[in-house]
């Protein structure tokens, strides 16, 4: 595997991170289903032509199989933005939910028998090493915003792997497009259901709302199905564990939550089980590159 789809995730977790504070602004005035809904709608509505112009539309089976995986991805992030919406600890949240990418390969290997390579089991025990200091200095106490992002990270495990696993068959845009869709008509089913919009929203909301739509959910989601197309499951579950630590970057950055010894280990650790894992693939590719020459 070359290196393109390993920065492809680089920059995916890194527009993830951003999304937290974009999300988290946005819900301090629209309702958060709402939100989801008209965010992930107006994303879907960008990448159509694009999907229609680049790439044959999906048969039958294909748009059943994607709109099953856009359901997984829409409870996921249903619930996500429900333990924002009680929560401002955003670092500790991330690191809640990148445990969704540790289940991931498991998922996977249940779900498709795909089983985690050697690798993958000795840097696990690494990440949640990391992970676990990460979060050791956060105070949750008896949180119900923690229980919604426990439940947001079981359902995006498993999505993950249900992602990756379609998006060898499925043309990558047109499984994004679908998803995004699938999610927004959720969201907006939702909001219909049960909440009422504010009778003022102020400018600057919707500032964070467009970046959002443009940023963290067309351009994110549609770098992610092409880099998911390229690689394992375990290699996207490891490289999405970058999430959480620029998520505490930005957080600390733009909201001053407390950055001790311990997160920095934690952040080490997992950058440490990065290299761990991807480091004999990198030494590999450099060694065919005089060959292919």
């Amino acid at each position: 595997m070359n290196r393109t789809p390993l920065l492809l995730m680089v920059l995916v977790t890194l527009l993830a991170a951003a999304g937290w504070l974009f999300s988290k602004e946005a819900i301090r005035e629209l309702p958060p289903a709402a939100f989801i809904g008209s965010r992930f709608l107006l994303a879907a509505l960008l990448l159509l032509p694009l999907a229609w112009l680049r790439e044959p539309p999906p048969n039958r089976g294909q748009l059943i199989r994607a709109a099953g995986c856009g359901t997984l991805l829409g409870t996921s992030l249903l619930l996500w933005v429900t333990a924002i919406s009680q929560s401002d600890a955003l670092g500790s949240g991330a690191f809640i939910m990148s445990v969704a990418t540790l289940m991931a390969p498991l998922a996977a290997w249940a779900a498709f028998k795909a089983r985690p390579g050697r690798h993958y089991w000795l840097t696990l025990p690494l990440a949640i090493a990391g992970l676990l200091l990460l979060s050791s200095s956060t105070q949750w106490g008896v949180s119900l915003s923690l229980f919604w992002f426990l439940a947001a990270a079981a359902t995006l495990g498993i999505q993950l792997a249900v992602h990756r696993h379609f998006a060898q068959s499925i043309p990558p845009t047109w499984l994004t497009c679908i998803q995004l869709a699938v999610t927004g008509l959720l969201g907006a089913l939702l909001s219909l259901l049960t909440e009422q919009w504010p009778a003022n929203i102020s400018h600057g909301i919707w500032g964070w709302f467009a970046a959002s739509v443009l940023i963290a959910t067309t351009l994110r989601y549609w770098l992610l199905t092409h880099a998911l197309s390229r690689m394992t499951t375990a290699h996207a579950a490891l490289m999405m564990l970058l999430e959480p630590v620029w998520t505490l970057i930005l957080s600390t950055l733009f909201y001053d939550e407390p950055l001790g010894g311990s997160k920095l280990a934690g952040a080490g650790l997992v950058l440490g089980a990065l290299v761990l894992y991807q480091l004999p693939l990198l030494l590999r590719s450099t060694r065919l590159k005089p060959l292919e020459r």
